[in-house]
């Protein structure tokens, strides 16, 4: 009998801290974009499609996760020089690379009540550890909001790096915005 309610507990102890919450994102209200600077002045769009997958629990972090992904051919400007570029084979390849993904390997709690998601990002042929921090709102009531602002540099994924090598025509830094409304999953 004690080797069964070790066991047991041990079993528990073990699956306790997969029990990250799930969250399920309103796409309606939350927004992946970005921002760059052209010879010609500054930029903005988003990326019209995309999904993410949330686990997360503030009291237990490890079992936390993040993986968003994003459909490049849906990258929007309003410019239609740029909105043409974009998905060509020198910029997001999009014949080539129909998906971007993030995923998380850990998200870590900041001193000042933020947080940092570090993982994997693959944009192209490339695939680069990056981090980032990103606030919570929210977390006592539903929904939650999850802002993210970080620049990603556009050359370390190969993003226009024929046309443009030395960044002369458009910045080498392109400034991401995630902008995420989620609820948790009941």
């Amino acid at each position: 009998m004690k080797q069964y309610l070790a066991g047991l507990l041990l079993a528990l102890a073990v699956a306790a801290p997969a029990l990250a919450k799930t969250y399920s994102v309103d796409y309606s209200a939350s927004t992946v974009a970005f921002a760059g600077t052209h010879a010609s002045g500054p930029f903005t769009g988003k990326f019209g499609a995309w999904q993410a997958e949330i686990d997360f629990d503030p009291a237990s972090l490890a079992p936390s996760r993040l993986k968003v992904s994003f459909d490049p051919a849906s990258a929007t400007t309003g410019n239609a020089m740029y909105d043409g570029t974009l998905p060509q084979a020198d910029w997001f390849d999009v014949a080539r690379f129909p998906a971007a993904t993030f995923t998380s390997t850990a998200i870590a709690a900041n001193a000042d009540g933020s947080y940092t998601a570090t993982g994997q990002l693959t944009i192209r042929d490339v695939t680069r550890e990056i981090s980032f921090p990103f606030t919570l709102s929210g977390l006592d009531k539903a929904p939650v909001k999850a802002t993210a602002t970080f620049p990603l540099d556009r050359l370390a994924f190969n993003l226009g790096a024929k046309s443009d090598p030395k960044a002369e025509w458009v910045g080498q830094q392109i400034q991401i915005t995630i902008d995420l409304v989620a609820s948790p999953n009941s």
